[in-house]
């Protein structure tokens, strides 16, 4: 898997970090980034605007768009950095199939991210949300191929600690991705 590009999977819940910490990867790694949000249908974000918990039904579109975009750059051979909470190992599962694909988790404390939440204004997922995922979350599994981080950390830490981390499991990390590969 590592002499190619990869499509980083960055997850957790709201509040997580997952969207500058994604940014933020992507710059370092110069690739693609994809905001996970920005896929939900209009549905889904009119009802989390609503403070209604989304079911599977509801999310079923939203992660076939996220699987196309990964399957989208894994056939183009393009590292790409993509968003997505991806809440239960179900999710997880259909999220890795295509291989090439590798999770990370931010790890934040509950307090953290309610603390996170009550200062968001920008967003519409409000903190009365973030119990409703930290309920449907399903615990990492030791099997599952996740990178797991320390969501308290800043951004840059967690970045850092994250490409450290995947150029000991995959030495050829540390070429560009368009060069990976590459005899």
């Amino acid at each position: 898997m590592n002499d190619c590009p990869l499509v980083w999977i960055v997850i957790g819940v709201s509040g997580s970090g997952k969207s500058v910490v994604g940014r933020l990867l992507s710059e370092r790694l110069e690739c693609d980034f994809l905001e996970g949000d920005l896929r939900h249908p209009l549905s889904n974000i009119i009802k989390m605007s609503s403070q209604i918990p989304l079911e599977d039904e509801d999310r079923r579109q939203w992660m076939m768009e996220i699987e196309d975009d990964i399957r989208r750059a894994v056939n183009r051979n393009r590292e790409t950095v993509i968003t997505c909470s991806a809440l239960k190992a179900s999710y997880r599962k259909l999220l890795t199939s295509p291989g090439q694909v590798q999770l990370v988790w931010i790890n934040v404390t509950t307090p953290e991210l309610e603390r996170r939440l009550n200062q968001r204004s920008n967003h519409y997922m409000k903190l009365e949300m973030l119990r409703s995922q930290l309920s449907t979350f399903e615990s990492i599994d030791l099997n599952e191929n996740i990178i797991t981080v320390d969501g308290l950390l800043s951004p840059v830490e967690i970045v850092n600690e994250l490409l450290a981390t995947a150029i000991k499991l995959f030495p050829n990390m540390e070429k560009p991705w368009w060069q990976r590969g590459i005899k």
